[in-house]
């Protein structure tokens, strides 16, 4: 109960990409993935994506790390300590 009211406080991309992230990381935490993959399965942006994780990042929800080139793929990282963790202070 308490993560969706935690979760209620995002707005509806926040939550959306959080959502894709934990479902698609790895066992590990991690997801290797273009935004524009993410922002087309989502119907958003590669903007409306970058600017979703950077705010999750800002939350400590993900660890974002950006390609080094605009092709490379972004590394995401996700722990559900992290959503425990904001649960009890949001």
């Amino acid at each position: 109960m308490l993560k969706a009211l935690s979760l209620a406080n995002l707005n509806e991309i926040e939550r959306n990409v959080l959502i894709f992230v934990r479902e698609h990381t790895s066992p590990d935490g991690m997801l290797i993935y273009p935004l524009k993959d993410i922002g087309r399965s989502l119907g958003y942006s590669d903007l409306e994506v970058q600017r979703a994780l950077r705010n999750l990042e800002g939350l400590k929800l993900v660890d974002y790390r950006e390609g080094e080139n605009p092709e490379d793929p972004n590394m995401i990282l996700y722990k559900d300590e992290w959503l425990d963790t904001y649960t009890q202070t949001h």
